[in-house]
């Protein structure tokens, strides 16, 4: 059995943990808050208090061993160099793999045209410039280091608890009128056993984005949930949209692409159990529906 080590052990790592746990293997998952911590050791996970904005907080992970490290958390700051040093505090031992999660934010706005791991990075969003650059270090300390990199492009991550349900029902998702655009999604489930694929079939220097199996219009998830759910979806001008929302978001708004799979199939085996957001949203909701009782 491996010792793994999540850092960044929120909505999605938590899941990735208890199937880690289920399998029998260690699980480390950092946090910066002791009620999170308390809530993993009760799921019986070891929890590691880390706080990536402070600097040198990394050094605390020279004490740790681990077999692989699958890195959730998002960029600290735009050079993304905390990454690198969380890197260089677990060299002490050779990994199995350093398991990266990126974003496909790093493609930019490609106007509705597929792509895929060949495509030239693009980022048009402060977020995704942060992303290529904590790729670019992932890669580059991983080969001076032999850590074993591999880089998922993650598209837009729903599930139970991420429906947009909620936003929709408090007026904080809004479609864009006149906006035809196409959007990429990934359920958290699926999510997870790409990770994992990412880990044991991986190449090393391996890119790999990971979506469901169709891209779609964009407003077609958030009119999915409110047919279901009953509610009645907020509309925007592009106009008003330009005033309410900031150019990050304005720009995960507006960005259209048709982000393709392949690769995570064919290469790696992922057999998706939600291949479209349409079998995927019903039993998110269903769960949410479930959990709140």
């Amino acid at each position: 059995m491996a010792e793994a080590l999540i850092v960044g052990c929120g909505y999605t790592g938590l899941r990735l943990a208890r199937t880690l746990r289920d399998a029998g293997h260690e699980v480390t998952g950092t946090t910066r808050s002791g009620e999170r911590a308390a809530a993993l050791e009760a799921e019986g996970l070891r929890p590691l208090l880390l706080d990536l904005s402070r600097p040198g907080a990394a050094r605390g992970l020279l004490r740790e061993h681990s077999d692989v490290c699958f890195y959730l958390a998002p960029p600290v700051d735009p050079t993304a160099s905390e990454v690198e040093d969380v890197i260089r505090a677990l060299v002490r031992a050779p990994l199995q793999a350093f398991v990266y999660a990126s974003s496909t934010s790093v493609y930019g706005d490609r106007g509705g045209a597929e792509v895929d791991e060949r495509a030239v990075p693009a980022p048009d969003s402060p977020a995704g410039e942060a992303r290529l650059a904590a790729e670019r270090r992932v890669l580059r300390a991983g080969w001076d280091l032999d850590c074993r990199p591999r880089i998922a492009r993650i598209s837009g991550i729903y599930g139970p608890g991420r429906t947009l349900g909620e936003a929709i029902r408090e007026g904080r998702y809004h479609v864009i009128e006149g906006v035809e655009s196409w959007s990429n999604r990934i359920h958290v489930d699926d999510l997870v056993r790409s990770l994992l694929a990412l880990w044991i079939r991986g190449a090393d220097g391996g890119i790999y984005d990971v979506t469901d199996d169709e891209p779609h219009p964009s407003d077609a998830f958030a009119r999915l949930v409110a047919e279901t759910c009953g509610l009645d979806l907020p509309v925007l001008t592009l106009e008003e949209a330009r005033e309410r929302y900031d150019p990050d978001r304005l720009a995960r708004k507006l960005g259209s692409k048709r982000v393709s799979n392949r690769r995570l199939r064919e290469r790696l085996g992922v057999v998706l159990r939600y291949p479209t957001y349409r079998e995927g949203l019903p039993a998110a909701l269903a769960a949410e529906e479930e959990e709140a009782g």
